[in-house]
């Protein structure tokens, strides 16, 4: 399989997991956030780009394999 091939199946599965991870974390926020820690409800799109930072950081300081 060609790389192009590859980036054009892959890019329709990260973007559906990202909605799907989206989603509950939106609702988890406003329904507890708030209440708790006395902070601002946030919009759908603060969330998604939350998420993405969030994904972001945890790639790139995750554990490498030791021999």
């Amino acid at each position: 399989m060609k790389l192009y091939e590859v980036i054009i199946l892959t890019i329709p599965v990260k973007i559906f997991n990202l909605i799907i991870s989206v989603i509950p974390a939106y609702f988890l926020w406003n329904w507890i956030v708030p209440d708790i820690f006395a902070l601002p409800e946030i919009e759908l799109l603060q969330m998604t780009g939350l998420i993405i930072l969030i994904q972001c950081c945890l790639l790139y300081t995750s554990p490498s394999p030791r021999d």
